[in-house]
Parts: C-alpha cells; structure tokens; sequence
C-alpha cells in the first residue's frame, strides 16, 4: 500500500490560495505584461546587437577599401617603388593593431607587405592565420585568427592586398554580446518583478473589492467599495457600485417606510370593517339597517381595493414596462378633453376652472397614464381649493421645453413639505380628515420619471402650481433637394 505525505490544514489553504491566485484575471494580466515587456527587450536587444554588429562590419570594411585606394592612387601617380616604400613604412610602424598589406608583381612574385598570401579573386576573402609566439603568448592558448582582406590591382598591373585582423572586432562583438546577454537577462528580471508587482497591486485591489462584496452580501447594506482616489478602473468600479448601493439602500429604505405606511393606513380600514361585522354578528340588523352595513363594508373593501390597485400601478410604472407602448400624444388634445369634462364638475362645486392651453403640442408617451396623471392633478386642486376658487389648465412650449400644469389659488403646500407629499401614503395634517389615500401626487411622480419628466412644485401666490416639464422631441430633417 502507498502511504501519501501528509500535508496539514495550513499548507493546504496556503496551496488553495496560490491557486486561485493563479487563476484571477490580476496574475493573467500580471504575466502577460511581463510577457510583453520580455519579447520587447528580447527584439530591442537583438535589434541593438545586429546594428551594431552591421556598424563595426561596415566600418571595418569601410577602413580597409579606402586603405586600399589610396594606396592604388600613390602608385597610379608615383609608381610602384613609392608603393612600395610606403608598405614596407607602414608594416614596420609600431601601430597597436597591426595591418597586413602585400604587394605581388605580374609572376607572383611578393613585392612588399608582410602578407604571405596571395587571394585567387580580387575584391574580398578571408584568411586564417596563426599569431607569433612571443613570451606573452608562450602561457595561452593560441587561437588562429582571421584576416579580412580586399584584393585590386594598381594602374601598373600589380596585384595588392590590404587586410585587417577581424579578431579585435570578433572579440568586441563578443563583449558587446555578453553585454546586451546581461543587459537582457536584467530587463526579464525586471519585467517580471514589475508584472509580480502589478499583480499583487491589482491582486490586492480586487480581493478588497471582493471582501467589502461578500459583507454587503451578508446583509451589511451601509459598507462601500474602497476609493483610493487615484482615479484609476477600479475607483470607476468601486465609484459605480456605491452610487448603485446608495440608491439600493434609499430603495430599500422607501419600501420599509411604504410598507409601514401601508400597515399605517390599512389598520384603519380594517379596524372600522371588523368592527361593522363584529357589531353585525352581535346585534343582526334587518331590513335598510342590514343593507346600509353592507353597503358600508363594500365601501371599505372598495377602499382598500383602490389603495393595492394605486400601489400596483405605481409598481408596474416605475419598472419602465409602459414605455414599449409609447407614441405620439397631442398633449393639446388632451388637455382640452379633460378641461370640457371637469368644467361641469368644477361648476357644481363652485370652483371656476380656466385654461390656458397652446395649440398642435406634442409628446411621446403613454396617453392613458398622462390622462391619469393630470386628472390626479385636477381633482387634488378641487379637493383643496375651496369654494369660489379658481384653478388653471396650462399648456405652452418654451423650447427646449413644453410646460404642462395645474395651478390653484387654494392654501398650497409648505416649503417643506413639498418633497414629502410626492412619497405614497404621506399627508399633510390639514388634509387628513379628507378622503383619499397620500397616493395620488407619489402616482404623478411615477407618470413624469417615466415620461423623462421634470416635476415641480412651486408657489403659485396664493396657491399651488404643479408642473410637469417635458422635453422637446427632436423632429428628424427634412431633406434638402
């Protein structure tokens, strides 16, 4: 039986999260940065080391051809026995790097230099040579070197040679080679910290990120993604999600507050409806008296009915399901139905209604949600203006903006207040003995966020002005012929 190692809990988590290190997109990144910046010192280094292996090339037979012509110009105006004389000068000059020249007449036979080897071509060859011994040498290994040599003749005929010694050039290669090798290995090295690094920094960076998600997962709503402030994709990310956590966070607050709000106002119903049946059970009545109590708890479950009716149209409103019906709506159009059809009602309750409506305006909407909008509107201006009182229908066009509104000259909103009233169930003390559920103005403000709208509340002096501001729908251009 084959007895495996064992390894104890912490090694194995320590396992567990090198790999999922490996794993994450910042180690990905890290080594593919890393990758990048290696193949690019790679091709900077083989580019450096090829030019400059081509410069000292070029150089070196650069050095040697116009060696060789003007060597070929001496003897082309002074003869060959000047060329002759200035070979044997300059082999016995004492230079730190020797040159090797030979010059054979029209048999082959070696004129002067100190090259005892004749090219079978003219122009260029190579020649493997053996240094001298001398007492330096005598201790090292001696390594054949290679002359690079140019052969041409002179005006006389003459064949000439002029060599140089590629092994100081070889050797600089070499070096410069070994440099760039260590300049190279360096750069890796360096790239790889450098992507080691940037890992962790992003490595880092996430795994706060994932932290701070995992607590707000587990209930924690008021934590945020940390913001270093650098300005970089993750405080874009981190800046996006808190933004998205706050309005949660409001979100889920305002359900809390509208599902007390709901438990607020159904109790009342509720109670006054069982307290009908439980004295309807105790006391049976007869006759009017049994209908007038039905009648009564029908009212109440009507009631109750319209407030869940108000909260599901709120609901599917502010989800922006109605907006695959949007279309053209002459809001004009509109606006003068409903002011023919409460001129009646406003007459009987003594209220004087005007209108002030422009011609041939249009939006893009839900006509159907728009009508409840500004009957929500005209009944609220009805129900607190008192008698005598006069309300507006308005409607003009201020590009960029159409202004619809309804106006009133009853006691208005306070200041402060104005906010408020646009939440559901909210009411104001002076108008909680009237009927109605806080629901109405919180349905106008679901109407106009899904319209694109702007809704105000404003003084009207005396009075309350509330308006909806609509943007202007751009008309495609015609086309100009």
């Amino acid at each position: 039986m084959k007895i495996l190692p064992h390894r104890s809990p912490s090694s194995q988590a320590s396992s567990t999260v090198h790999q999922a290190a490996r794993t994450t997109s910042a180690f990905r990144l890290a080594l593919l940065l890393a990758s990048l910046f290696t193949f690019a010192s790679v091709v900077m280094a083989a580019a450096m080391y090829v030019g400059f292996t081509r410069e000292s090339q070029t150089r070196l037979h650069d050095d040697i051809r116009t060696d060789a012509l003007d060597l070929v110009a001496l003897a082309k105006h002074q003869g060959l026995d000047t060329l002759r004389t200035e070979i044997d000068e300059r082999v016995n000059l004492d230079a730190p790097l020797p040159r090797w020249y030979a010059l054979y007449g029209f048999d082959g036979t070696q004129l002067a230099g100190n090259l005892n080897h004749q090219p079978l071509h003219l122009g260029w060859s190579e020649w493997q040579v053996t240094p001298r011994v001398t007492p330096v040498a005598r201790q090292q290994h001696l390594t054949p070197h290679i002359l690079l040599l140019y052969a041409l003749r002179t005006p006389q005929g003459a064949l000439l040679v002029v060599g140089r010694d590629r092994f100081y050039i070889d050797q600089m290669q070499e070096s410069a080679g070994k440099i760039f090798l260590s300049a190279l290995l360096f750069m890796v090295l360096l790239s790889l910290l450098l992507g080691v690094l940037v890992g962790r920094r992003l490595l880092r960076r996430a795994s706060e990120m994932s932290k701070v998600a995992m607590i707000i997962r587990g209930g924690e709503l008021s934590r945020r993604m940390p913001v270093r402030g650098s300005g970089d994709e993750f405080d874009h990310i981190a800046g996006t999600v808190n933004q998205m956590l706050d309005r949660i966070e409001a979100l889920l607050a305002e359900v809390r507050r509208i599902s007390a709000d709901i438990a607020h106002d159904l109790r009342t119903p509720l109670t006054r409806l069982r307290r009908k049946l439980e004295q309807a059970r105790a006391h049976p009545p007869g006759g009017k008296q049994l209908e007038q109590t039905l009648d009564e708890a029908l009212a109440d479950i009507d009631e109750l009915l319209n407030i869940f009716q108000a909260l599901l149209r709120i609901a599917r409103i502010e989800s922006g399901d109605a907006r695959s019906s949007f279309a053209p709506v002459d809001l004009s159009a509109l606006l003068l139905e409903l002011t023919e059809m409460y001129a009646v009602v406003a007459e009987d309750e003594a209220h004087h209604l005007r209108s002030n409506i422009a011609s041939a305006i249009h939006v893009v909407g839900d006509r159907e949600l728009l009508a409840q909008a500004f009957v929500n509107l005209i009944e609220n201006a009805m129900r607190h203006t008192p008698a005598g009182g006069h309300i507006t229908i308005g409607l003009q066009r201020q590009a960029p903006r159409i202004l619809a509104w309804v106006s009133d000259d009853g006691p208005g909103i306070p200041a402060d207040q104005r906010d408020n009233v646009l939440q559901p169930f909210h009411r104001l003390d002076c108008s909680r003995h009237m009927p109605g559920s806080g629901l109405g103005l919180a349905l106008v403000r679901a109407i106009a966020e899904l319209h694109d709208a702007k809704l105000r509340l404003e003084d009207a002096s005396p009075g309350l002005r509330v308006t909806l501001e609509f943007t202007v729908p751009t008309e495609p251009a015609e086309d100009k012929r």
